[in-house]
């Protein structure tokens, strides 16, 4: 597989291609561009089998330079990089025909696993180049190989569909989708059971069904058929009702009808798209395309309040209040009808606000929560119940920081801890607590030393610092009060502390969290 990669970041371009060449002889990066211009000049002369673009560069953006391309008639398959931030973009760039997009920071599993699906798209689309469609054996095979190819020059094709199917390349069609997400491979023989015995109830049709694995769906393109909406309507109040009835947790049916075979793919990605109203509509209604998109929506109200209070939760690892909150977040979506894109990038504000803050407050926590793959699960959801779980991930990890094992340190060093936790506000000192506990202070500053790992008066400086980056955060007291609850007497002093350990005053960091 050629490829070209186009990056403006030196460094992130050298990365990939590193990855690249090591993972496979059959993986070739034949160019490289720094930018939307050059790579427009590269990909044209080269003509590669894969582009792999950033959406944001100098010169000319990712976006732009795909829009010329597809406008010069350059076919090339696309993996496009994006930050969390550039979703807009990224939901652009799906327009233009983008196999898969990659959230940066990239990983090794991320890319190999990118550029093997796209491997088995190209071999597949050669496959049907070699125009012998009798090769392809059965009517699934067909219909699979429809979906995952350019839909260009199957004029043999549909004469062989015709001749030996009886299906007119230019009738009428069904096509549904079933997304059954990451359970498939669980539930899938179940499902096609069922839809067999209720189609064969259904007289008067033809059908044909097959799986689509990278997208966890299965398809169903019905053919030769009287009456649509009986069909839809039978689908919508027999159907789903029975696949409800297999206990299955995680399902969602879209509907759409077209003409002319050559626009099975099209209209299959057209209605892949609109499966997410999943989210808000619930997965036992039929999504029926174009008409949700007829639906009236509210504008989206964020819950600002809720995202604040979940946020002081968090620094303090309060279980229970961060439980209270998220559920209070995950109700405040059913009071009314949103877009389900709504949904999903107030989820993600959710999400990116807590562990913003908790990279902040407590990085050893923020170590154990994997960011790219909370967000991208969010971006990925299709169902509800999906979607929840990745916000709920954040909690499953919290309870999982919380109860692990704390390092085994002596009965002197566990007091001392309690008072400091207790007396920080009054400014207590190392002598202080030893004279309390009638021990010397070099005893005990040597003991926590030990034990601890750091020094009394670096590990209390940086406890005042985190409680005072909680209140920041999580309340709306002035720098002078924060100081005087944190132990610090002088708020000019509280402020120079402050800023030499995070670059920012109290004040500027308190807004960059509002």
């Amino acid at each position: 597989m050629r490829i070209v990669v186009v990056e403006d970041e030196d460094r992130i371009r050298n990365g990939i291609v590193r990855l690249i060449n090591n993972m496979s002889s059959g993986y070739e990066v034949i160019g490289e561009a720094e930018n939307g211009l050059t790579g427009l000049e590269l990909i044209a002369f080269h003509k590669p089998d894969l582009v792999i673009v950033d959406i944001k560069m100098h010169e000319m953006d990712g976006i732009e330079m795909l829009t010329l391309l597809k406008e010069s008639g350059v076919k090339h398959k696309t993996v496009i990089l994006s930050g969390y931030s550039d979703f807009d973009y990224a939901q652009k760039a799906i327009k233009l025909g983008v196999c898969e997009y990659l959230l940066k920071p990239i990983t090794a599993s991320d890319l190999e696993q990118t550029l093997k699906n796209i491997e088995n798209e190209i071999a597949m689309e050669k496959a049907l180049v070699s125009r012998q469609p009798n090769v392809l054996n059965t009517l699934e095979h067909i219909f699979q190989n429809l979906v995952l190819g350019e839909n260009a020059g199957y004029e043999e094709l549909f004469e062989y569909l015709h001749k030996t199917y009886d299906i007119d390349p230019n009738g009428k069609f069904i096509t549904v989708n079933i997304y059954l997400g990451r359970e498939i491979n669980d539930c899938k023989n179940k499902v096609l059971q069922v839809l067999a015995r209720l189609l064969d109830d259904f007289r008067g049709i033809k059908y044909c069904m097959f799986e689509l694995a990278l997208n966890f769906e299965l398809v169903l393109v019905i053919y030769n058929y009287s009456d649509p909406s009986g069909l839809e309507h039978y689908f919508q109040n027999i159907v789903i009702k029975n696949i409800a009835n297999l206990g299955i947790n995680n399902y969602v049916f879209g509907w759409t009808s077209f003409e002319g075979m050559q626009n099975l793919k099209n209209k299959l990605n057209l209605l892949r798209k609109e499966l997410k109203w999943s989210i808000v509509l619930g997965n036992d209604v039929l999504i029926s395309y174009p008409k949700v998109l007829e639906i009236n929506t509210k504008l989206v109200r964020y819950p600002i309040n809720i995202e604040t209070d979940a946020k002081a939760a968090m620094c303090s690892l309060d279980i229970a209040k961060i439980e209270r909150l998220f559920d209070e977040f995950l109700s405040w979506w059913g009071k009314d009808l949103y877009h389900p894109a709504g949904v999903i990038e107030a989820f993600i504000r959710f999400a990116s606000s807590i562990i913003n803050v908790v990279k902040e407050v407590n990085y050893e926590f923020y170590k154990k929560i994997n960011q790219k793959e909370t967000l991208q699960r969010i971006i990925d959801s299709v169902t509800w119940r999906e979607l929840k779980a990745a916000l709920v991930s954040i909690i499953d990890k919290a309870l999982v920081y919380k109860s692990k094992d704390t390092p085994i340190i002596s009965l002197v060093i566990q007091k001392a801890l309690s008072m400091m936790n207790e007396f920080y506000i009054d400014g207590i000192t190392l002598e202080k607590i030893a004279e309390r506990m009638n021990i010397t202070p070099e005893y005990l500053g040597s003991l926590f030393y030990k034990e601890i790992g750091v020094n009394f008066s670096t590990y209390i400086k940086e406890f005042r610092l985190k409680k005072a980056k909680e209140l920041l955060i999580g309340t709306n007291l002035k720098t002078y009060e924060i100081s005087n609850q944190v132990g610090y007497s002088d708020p000019k002093y509280f402020s120079r502390v402050f800023k030499e350990a995070t670059g920012l005053t109290p004040s500027q960091y308190q807004k960059s969290f509002k």
